[in-house]
């Protein structure tokens, strides 16, 4: 990663002089470059919060198993928390652990297998859903 913060909390990594990133617009939910990523999604990818960045790539789905990648800060603040969540209609969102889900209704196995400088998020639906969706949940500790 470019950016390897002492201390390594978030509020270093944003505060960092090389960003040149204005006091009022280093807020954690805030999304300075616009992308649809927040300045603590940004931190947790290990991302520039002043650039555009995709953030998830290589989407990929057979209707029960899918797949996309996002990019890894090896060296995350350690006070941000990340995991995923799934939905099926965008309001009810449920932990990616196998057993959450609607009541007698699917449930959602997610998988992150980091590298280097990637995550591969792997998402096993207990059956084929007609849609899902996936988040990145991110909190700061």
């Amino acid at each position: 990663n470019w950016y390897s913060p002492l201390p390594n909390n978030y509020s270093s990594w944003i505060g960092d002089p090389a960003f040149g990133i204005a006091i009022a617009n280093r807020g954690f939910d805030l999304d300075i470059d616009g992308d649809g990523l927040s300045n603590g999604v940004e931190a947790w990818f290990g991302t520039d919060p002043r650039n555009f960045n995709a953030g998830i790539t290589e989407l990929a789905t057979n209707g029960v198993t899918t797949t996309f990648r996002h990019p890894r800060n090896s060296q995350a603040p350690i006070d941000l928390t990340g995991s995923y969540e799934w939905s099926s209609n965008m309001v009810d969102w449920y932990a990616g652990n196998g057993i959450s889900g609607p009541p007698g209704g699917a449930t959602v196995n997610i998988v992150a297998s980091p590298s280097l400088s990637t995550t591969t998020v792997t998402a096993t639906a207990s059956g084929s859903l007609p849609r899902l969706f996936l988040r990145a949940k991110l909190t700061q500790n």
